[in-house]
């Protein structure tokens, strides 16, 4: 039997209740996080650990963000300018979030150890923020539809799932000159309460939804 491809889950920074919602709808699939697991929500240490339990069970891949990034530059790098970005961007709290230093250090140490830049599963590549290229050595990381070329695929892709920069109209699928589709599945979990994933046999969306209410979370 052919592997079936994976269910590609976006950004999640710290909603462990919309993670836990997702995953029950696809129970024996395999996935594709495509990074930004922490910060800025309420339970980093949680997603963190359940995203951990299903690299390790063999049923996901966890491409890197540029959040996750930061906190890996931040607290195992001492790296001072990422910590002080990091800390503006959701870094405190997360920080907050662990009952202890030697806990963020082991979470920060097991996402540089099995974090990829990016993922390719048959006629997908998945990264976090854009396609890659030897050129643009940032673009997995940090790049935007707005201001980043769409990068050729290698042979026999047709199709890249990113997540990084929220979009209204999720998932949001842009072709390119070479009649591949680059998909855009950032709902902005943390602040709409909307999570999206994206099942890449059929390049079907789900989005699950849990109410935030004003001024949270």
């Amino acid at each position: 039997m052919t592997p079936r491809l994976p269910v590609a889950i976006g950004d999640i920074h710290g909603r462990l209740d919309l993670l836990n919602l997702m995953l029950s709808r696809f129970p024996d699939r395999q996935y594709v996080f495509l990074g930004d697991l922490t910060d800025r929500g309420p339970d980093s240490p949680g997603v963190v650990a359940r995203v951990r339990d299903l690299v390790e069970e063999g049923r996901a891949i966890c491409c890197m963000g540029n959040h996750d990034e930061m906190m890996i530059q931040a607290v195992i790098d001492g790296n001072g300018s990422a910590e002080s970005c990091w800390e503006l961007n959701g870094g405190q709290s997360t920080q907050e979030q662990y009952p202890s230093h030697a806990a963020l250090l082991a979470d920060a140490q097991w996402m540089r150890d099995s974090m990829l830049p990016w993922h390719v599963e048959g006629h997908v590549l998945f990264s976090h923020a854009m396609r890659p290229h030897p050129s643009d050595p940032e673009a997995h990381l940090w790049g935007r539809p707005t201001t980043t070329p769409l990068y050729p695929l290698p042979e026999g892709v047709t199709h890249s799932i990113h997540g990084h920069t929220p979009m209204d109209a999720c998932p949001f699928p842009f072709g390119a000159w070479d009649g591949s589709v680059a998909w855009f599945i950032d709902t902005g979990a943390v602040w709409t309460g909307r999570l999206c994933a994206l099942d890449t046999e059929t390049m079907t969306p789900t989005i699950v939804e849990v109410f935030v209410p004003a001024g949270q979370p």
